[in-house]
């Protein structure tokens, strides 16, 4: 065998030895050794005497409705021209028990083109005018909807969907 075809079988297993070493030191230092838990003897499987099932669900519901927030928009919409109504079809549904504000903002300006005022659960807007003149064109926003505690109107949360505007004159 020449000395090349040595040295290139040397570096060939040298680094199979170090992927292999890696591969090994992944393996040990990733997994979750399992046998090592230690389960309670005194635990019992089921539910806990005296509570009731279905007031529990309720509690749960009620925690998942808070959490959540729904919404209906038009993803859309259209406007005659700049400072016409356009079809924005927003609703906040009766089930989201959350007072609800929609902004819509611009995506390539950051521009807040219109701000609606509170909407209680239940309630819906079909048309809007925006706050700022658009030019023809379709613009692509970002609706945010901005939740706030029916009672005590405290801010909760927000989220947003995408939307394109479109002005048509």
């Amino acid at each position: 065998m020449s000395k090349g075809k040595k040295r290139t079988l040397t570096v060939i297993l040298v680094l199979l030895l170090l992927l292999l070493t890696i591969g090994i030191c992944y393996f040990l230092f990733t997994r979750k050794d399992t046998k090592d838990l230690e389960y309670d003897d005194n635990a019992t499987t089921g539910i806990m005497p005296g509570v009731d099932v279905d007031e529990r669900r309720k509690e749960l519901q009620n925690l998942l409705d808070r959490s959540m927030i729904a919404f209906s928009i038009n993803t859309s919409p259209v406007f005659l021209n700049g400072t016409s109504e356009g079809n924005l079809l927003i609703e906040n549904p009766g089930n989201n028990a959350k007072l609800v504000k929609v902004s819509l903002v611009i995506n390539k300006t950051n521009e807040e083109v219109y701000a609606s005022k509170y909407l209680k659960p239940g309630t819906y807007i079909e048309n809007v005018k925006l706050d700022k003149v658009l030019k023809k064109g379709t613009y692509d926003a970002t609706a945010y909807f901005s939740a706030y505690d029916e009672e005590t109107t405290e801010y909760i949360g927000r989220t947003g969907a995408q939307i394109t505007l479109t002005v048509q004159n």
